[in-house]
C-alpha cells in the first residue's frame, strides 16, 4: 500500500547475492591475482586449516579480489585494495568493521579485500583482515566498556574471516599516537528492521 516501505530488492549489475542478506559489490579483478607475502601466508594459513590438507612448498594463492560488501544492516562495507588508488577526497573510509572471530569474540579489523574459494566443493566468501589488536583494558573497565581503544594495525598483521561474520561498519578514531577508539553508528537494528539500504553511487568495474 506505501510502496516507499518496500526495501528496493533489484541488486546491481555484476553484484553477487550471498543469502542472508550479505551481497558482494565490485569493483571485481578481471582475472586471478597471485597474491605474494604475508597476505598470501595468512590465505594460505587459512586454507589449509579448514581444508586440512597442506599446501604444496611452492603454493601461492590465486583468487580474484572483490571490492566491497553490503551487510544486512543496509551498509556498504569497503576494502583498503580499491580505496588508496582513490585520491582523499573520494576516499569513503568504511573499511573498518566489527566482527566475530572464531571463538565468537568481538573483533575489529579492517578490510584489505575480499574474495571465494572452494572448500569441499562448496564455494566461501570471505574477507582478509588487518585486525585491531592491543585492547587497552583498563580504559575499557573504567568506561563501563564503553571505550575501546586499540592500537593501529602493524604492517604484516593478517587474518580471514567468514564474511557472514561481519556484522557492521564501524569508525575508527584517532584517539592518541598510534592509537584508535572504536564508534558505532547509532540506530543501525532501526535501519535495518525498516530496510534501509546505504545507496550506492559508485561505479565501479
Amino acid at each position: 500500500m506505501i510502496p516507499d516501505l518496500e526495501p528496493a530488492t533489484k541488486l546491481p549489475c555484476g553484484s553477487e547475492d550471498l543469502g542472508s542478506g550479505y551481497v558482494l559489490l565490485r569493483a571485481k579483478d578481471e582475472y586471478n591475482q597471485v597474491i605474494y607475502g604475508a597476505q598470501g601466508d595468512a590465505i594460505q594459513e587459512y586454507l589449509e586449516a579448514v581444508t586440512g590438507v597442506e599446501s604444496p612448498d611452492n603454493f601461492q594463492p590465486s583468487l580474484q579480489r572483490w571490492a566491497r560488501l553490503r551487510l544486512p544492516n543496509g551498509q556498504i562495507a569497503r576494502s583498503a585494495w580499491k580505496e588508496k588508488q582513490k585520491a582523499l577526497n573520494k576516499v569513503r573510509m568504511s573499511r573498518n568493521v566489527w566482527y566475530l572471530d572464531e571463538a565468537e569474540t568481538e573483533r575489529y579489523g579492517k578490510i584489505q579485500f575480499l574474495f571465494q574459494a572452494e572448500v569441499e566443493h562448496e564455494i566461501i566468501t570471505v574477507a582478509l583482515m588487518s585486525p585491531y589488536n592491543s585492547l587497552d583494558e583498563d580504559l575499557f573497565r573504567d568506561s563501563f566498556s564503553t571505550l575501546a581503544v586499540y592500537h593501529i594495525p602493524e604492517e604484516g598483521q593478517y587474518e580471514v574471516v567468514e564474511v557472514t561474520s561481519i556484522s557492521s561498519v564501524v569508525a575508527m578514531v584517532p584517539f592518541d599516537e598510534g592509537r584508535v577508539f572504536a564508534v558505532h553508528k547509532m540506530g543501525l537494528e532501526i535501519c535495518s528492521m525498516a530496510g534501509d539500504v546505504e545507496a550506492d553511487n559508485e561505479r565501479e568495474n
